[in-house]
């Protein structure tokens, strides 16, 4: 028995026991609608518990894991798209809070860059930031004129192309059995498909070819220009860098941030 929040799930050869949740029944009945069947079915339900099948996962190469896995997000997207009504006042507060994100990053790592060109001795991982700080720089840059570039793009649309989102995607929500499947679906949402690509990259697809999912994705579902670019932007925005007091960690640590900065970089160049 595995506990997973607020859910128990009971597993066996043939069944998925769940805490029993409206929402998601209403969003596997709307899948049925639009032809999307990449999600285990639910078996039966009752007050309490929903019961699906239990899919068992084949193994294979992390690659096609990768392509497969962006061809069910794409076709989730695909199949659920539709364009709706938007205020103006949505994209004036994406602009706002993206751009209050750069500029406190922008003063952040000035400040970060003065102190270490001030020390006498470098530490190894303050003399690893300082040759790699104009990834940084030039990062923020790109992302700070391209978001002014994306707002008056947008900033007079009434509409907006949103879809379901899975909203918490990652390779161990996806399955390969006799077909392919998403599961984990509690955390959905109607919303830009933009907003999954950028979270998926950012917790786990900047360790795969990114570029080439990207690619991938775009021959099911064709991204519009004002969201590639809203995607580059936020690409292109570093993580924050935080010193500890291990010196082997902070090395790391800086060492990883600019491994997702370079890696960012690529994609951009190629998504643009």
């Amino acid at each position: 028995m595995n506990k997973f929040k607020n859910s128990v799930i009971v597993k066996d050869d043939r069944v998925i026991k769940k805490k029993k949740n409206d929402k998601i029944l209403e969003l596997y009945d709307y899948f049925e609608t639009v032809g999307f069947d990449n999600y285990p079915k639910v078996l039966n339900s009752n007050d309490d518990v929903i019961e699906s099948e239990y899919i068992k996962s084949k193994k294979y190469h992390e690659v096609i894991e990768g392509v497969e896995f962006i061809n069910v997000v794409s076709m989730l997207h695909y199949k659920t798209l539709f364009y709706k009504d938007v205020s103006k006042n949505k994209y004036r507060n994406i602009y706002n809070k993206i751009s209050n994100n750069i500029e406190y990053l922008k003063k952040y790592y000035e400040n970060m860059i003065s102190n270490i060109e001030n020390e006498i001795y470098m530490s190894p991982s303050h003399y690893l930031f300082a040759r790699n700080y104009t990834a940084i720089d030039s990062s923020l840059k790109y992302a700070s004129s391209t978001l002014k570039k994306w707002f008056k793009k947008v900033e007079n649309k009434s509409k907006e192309r949103v879809c379901i989102i899975h909203n918490n995607l990652s390779l161990k929500h996806f399955i390969k059995g006799d077909k392919n499947y998403l599961i984990s679906f509690d955390n959905y949402l109607v919303d830009t498909p933009i907003l999954d690509l950028y979270k998926f990259y950012k917790k786990e697809g900047f360790k795969l070819d990114f570029s080439y999912l990207l690619k991938q994705y775009n021959n099911n579902l064709n991204l519009l220009e004002e969201e590639k670019m809203l995607l580059n932007i936020l690409i292109s925005i570093p993580p924050k860098i935080e010193d500890v007091e291990n010196e082997y960690l902070n090395c790391i640590s800086i060492k990883n941030a600019f491994n997702y900065i370079y890696v960012g970089m690529n994609v951009v160049n190629e998504n643009k």
